[in-house]
């Protein structure tokens, strides 16, 4: 990486912090995608499907879904079939319900991009961002995760997990009864401080300002992408506010201002190494891996490789922040399950220390050290005994069962839009007709007894301990990341990250309570990116253990 982002084919703009002209799509472009929303029905045009019949009164099915989701969604399984249209969350779907189920996924026609695109805009926001790339169903970026970011994780896990363990320190902290009102804003800064330093590296991961335009992108993605806001006008606002007016520039901006100094050093250290016969050590981050692979991704230049960081950023914080907000909201819900979590990592530590200290003895015996002190710095280093390691981390099972566990009974009960680009027949004959949406009935996957086992409307933190339904594993009974070739590839890194927030909270903190118990229910079932209507107070170990001493 002699040059700055080399590109033989690609010329590189001299002034590389000169923002790019927004890309518009244009009145004639605008006016089409306009008709092309307000035109397309939604349902399937199969006569064959059962539309739900309408409440006396109502003219959409939302007042009766929303008074009672799943009532009104078994009802309709019972009275209709698998496959049945229906007219709710603001749009007209043909629900497909059960097993059926997989086969949206699995089959090439649906589009699930092409869905949220519709009803939101999506795209235009994300076109904003990058020059290349611009693909509907997010190959390229598919491709990145897969090739970049899956595999390295295990060399990742010790900075994501320092990055953590330092805003808790820094927000949290010890104490007894803190009261936190809005652990959102908390969570928002652990999960950007830990993916900064992993797309972008740690000397970006200390630069507040690049924190803070995660966190602002991240809100704004998430009133475009937001469930209470879809409409035709919510769509096209969408489309020509990012789509000309371009607000997102500023956040690119910020990202190349702080990467520039970094991208010059590292080339100077790269000439430097060339020059003296040596081999340069790439640094560990996915920025560094872009600027290696800088043609075969088809990068433009450094705004387009800081708009590329700046969506996997969005991809991560957005869903994983809520995530792990909602996940602190169960242990207070469930603070039956704190110990028995601690207990397991407590455990599994010392499993793992016995083991290197196994490996360091076998070492010494064997004369390929001499004492304890060749450890240090080393993989074996005593110091790193009890570290949140990759491989601790995925030992602890049961922490993985609760992690699964929220993911199946908060789910949405309607979700996971697909929209066909050809006509599509489903195994029991029924055709979902080009141009409609099928949406994922989520309660008959998600409370059927047969794949999530005895009392599935109850949560049971426990239910995947022994069995091999890990939290990352996408399949016709877990949707919650997709499924087949679209499954999310960024899955692995987002329950690594839930994993080490829920261990840092349940090693951190003994007590951990919702400041409105009244609110429990309704939090427990949230969306995702709902408001919250209370904080939650944390009390430490060490302020527990001071309190019983006394």
């Amino acid at each position: 990486m002699l040059g700055l982002v080399y590109s033989s084919s690609v010329a590189i703009p001299s002034d590389i912090l000169k923002a790019a002209l927004p890309i518009g799509i244009g009145l004639a472009s605008a006016a089409y995608l306009t008709m092309k929303v307000v035109n397309n029905d939604g349902f399937s045009t199969d006569k064959s499907i059962p539309m739900v019949q309408l409440r006396s009164g109502d003219t959409t099915h939302d007042a009766e879904f929303f008074e009672d989701q799943d009532k009104f969604l078994a009802h309709c399984e019972e009275t209709y079939g698998p496959v049945f249209n229906c007219q709710v969350l603001g749009q007209k779907f043909t629900v497909v319900s059960g097993p059926l189920a997989r086969e949206i996924f699995m089959t090439e026609d649906f589009s699930f991009m092409d869905a949220v695109d519709e009803v939101t805009g999506l795209q235009s926001f994300v076109n904003s961002i990058i020059k290349s790339n611009q693909d509907p169903d997010s190959k390229m970026i598919h491709e990145i995760i897969r090739d970049n970011i899956s595999p390295n994780l295990p060399l990742f896990t010790p900075r994501i997990v320092e990055q953590l363990r330092m805003t808790v320190e820094k927000e949290l902290g010890d104490g007894e009864g803190k009261l936190v009102e809005n652990p959102l804003r908390i969570f928002q800064n652990m999960i950007a401080g830990a993916m900064a330093s992993v797309f972008m590296g740690l000397e970006v991961a200390k630069n507040q300002k690049v924190l803070d335009t995660f966190i602002d992108c991240t809100y704004d993605f998430g009133q475009v992408v937001t469930e209470n806001k879809k409409s035709f006008w919510h769509t096209f606002g969408n489309r020509a506010k990012y789509g000309v007016m371009n607000p997102l520039r500023k956040h690119v901006n910020v990202m190349v201002e702080a990467a520039t100094p970094i991208i010059l050093e590292r080339r100077r250290q790269e000439a430097k190494a060339v020059e003296n016969g040596q081999e340069y050590k790439r640094p560990l981050d996915i920025m560094q891996r872009f600027l290696d692979n800088f043609e075969k991704y088809g990068f433009v230049d450094i705004e387009d490789i800081c708009g590329h960081l700046l969506i996997l950023v969005l991809a991560s914080v957005h869903t994983t922040s809520d995530t792990s907000t909602n996940l602190c909201y169960y242990l207070g819900a469930y603070p039956q399950y704190i110990e028995p979590l601690y207990k397991e990592q407590q455990e599994v530590l010392a499993q793992i220390a016995k083991e290197r200290q196994l490996e360091r003895q076998s070492k010494l015996d064997a004369g390929e050290v001499t004492s304890e002190r060749d450890f240090e710095g080393t993989g074996l280093d005593p110091r790193r005994d009890s570290d949140f390691s990759a491989a601790a981390i995925k030992r602890m099972v049961r922490m993985d069962s609760f992690v699964r566990e929220i993911f199946r009974f908060r789910a949405e009960r309607l979700t996971l839009a697909h929209k066909a680009r050809r006509n599509v027949v489903l195994s029991n004959g029924v055709v979902i007709s080009k141009g409609s949406k099928a949406i994922i009935n989520m309660r008959s996957i998600n409370q059927d007894s047969g794949m999530q086992g005895e009392d599935p409307t109850e949560f049971q933190p426990w239910r995947f301990v022994g069995k091999p339904k890990s939290a990352t594993k996408a399949s016709g009974d877990y949707l919650a990341f997709g499924m087949g070739r679209h499954a999310c590839p960024g899955r692995f890194l987002a329950i690594q990250e839930l994993k080490t927030v829920g261990s840092l909270m349940v090693s951190k903190y003994s007590k951990i309570e919702i400041q409105d118990p009244s609110q429990t229910k309704k939090i427990l079932l949230s969306r995702l990116g709902e408001p919250l209507g209370t904080g939650l107070i944390f009390t430490s170990r060490s302020s527990s253990s001071a309190e019983k001493s006394a």
